[in-house]
């Protein structure tokens, strides 16, 4: 009797197990990207003074559109072919040597095996689920404290100065909110990286842009992150404290009542839907405890109801599907 009972219960130890395995640890070792990393950070701070326009010219010559982007829409210099560009250049550097955000950025990424290593292992996933998509190519700057990661056509733009540290005090001299700064850690980087890319290939497309729409959209693009960061935890997925993950998982519930309660799923207004989808701190409606973004966490909850009630569709149909609402519809969603 007691074999049997041993047996019986290492079987339900294995059946568990499998219950709980998580369907995206595919096996990606066969899959090949080329990962090309180009650190223009270093070659953008170690300039020639002296030789300036030269430097300029080669670094258009080198960077190409990237440089004009860089330019214009992240550290505002305007084009390199204005008049007053290379004072504003200079301008520009001094501001980040006050706060040796060149040399501070060498230290935390001193070489590129940890960018490397991040992006071949979250892009063998994307080639996996997307084998006809191309990778981009990623640049790494240093921005000023503005944009973390941008995109553009075949390209993705890192500030590594966005990524420094949860303790670092220019963070905190800047006044960057708390929960912003819990996150400015390199172990975020790849998570906002992937975050960002799947927002450039699938942009939000719906003729009706109610709360429900954008839960289901932000929702669909935590699932993408699961796909393409199987080991990450989920806490850095969802850029959540223990404390705030475990509160949104136990009040699920509470959440989908409170939104079905108020008549706020069709809601229209753009205040409602930044309260439920957008970055802060905490859900207002609820106490400073509460995870932020809970709408889009039940957003991830309908997208996971959905793919689970159709096991037919693959991640690169879900992802194509503009029609929000077909997917609430037929998610069957019940917390």
């Amino acid at each position: 009797m007691k074999k049997h009972s041993i047996y019986i219960f290492v079987l339900i130890i294995i059946l568990f197990s499998a219950c709980k395995r998580n369907k995206f640890n595919v096996d990606v070792s066969d899959i090949e990207v080329n990962i090309e990393i180009k650190r223009f950070d270093k070659d953008f701070f170690s300039i020639n003074p002296d030789s300036i326009y030269l430097e300029i010219t080669r670094l258009q010559e080198e960077y190409g559109d990237f440089y004009e982007l860089y330019n214009y829409e992240i550290i505002s210099l305007g084009s390199p072919n204005e008049r007053g560009y290379a004072q504003n250049m200079k301008k520009f550097t001094q501001y980040c040597e006050t706060y040796n955000l060149s040399e501070k950025t060498n230290e935390i990424f001193s070489d590129d095996v940890f960018l490397s290593e991040q992006f071949t292992e979250a892009f063998k996933h994307y080639k996996y689920y997307f084998p006809e998509k191309e990778i981009p190519t990623i640049y790494t700057c240093i921005s000023g404290f503005n944009l973390s990661v941008f995109t553009s056509e075949g390209y993705m733009g890192v500030s590594l100065d966005k990524y420094l540290g949860t303790e670092t005090e220019e963070y905190k001299k800047l006044n960057f909110p708390q929960y912003m700064q819990r996150r400015m850690h390199k172990e975020m980087l790849t998570t906002d990286c992937m975050r960002a890319w799947c927002n450039a290939e699938y942009i939000f497309n719906d003729s009706v842009n109610n709360l429900i729409s954008t839960m289901i959209y932000e929702g669909r693009t935590q699932y993408f992150l699961n796909a393409m960061l199987p080991e990450t935890p989920d806490t850095l997925k969802w850029g959540y404290t223990k404390k705030k993950y475990s509160w949104a998982n136990r009040h699920e519930q509470k959440i989908w009542d409170y939104l079905i309660e108020n008549k706020l799923l069709f809601s229209l207004d753009n205040m409602e839907i930044k309260i439920f989808t957008g970055e802060s701190g905490f859900t207002t409606p609820f106490h400073k405890n509460s995870a932020p973004r809970s709408g889009t966490f039940i957003g991830y909850k309908i997208v996971a109801s959905y793919m689970k009630k159709h096991s037919e569709i693959s991640l690169q149909q879900l992802m194509e599907i503009t029609d929000y609402m077909k997917i609430y519809n037929e998610s069957f969603y019940n917390p």
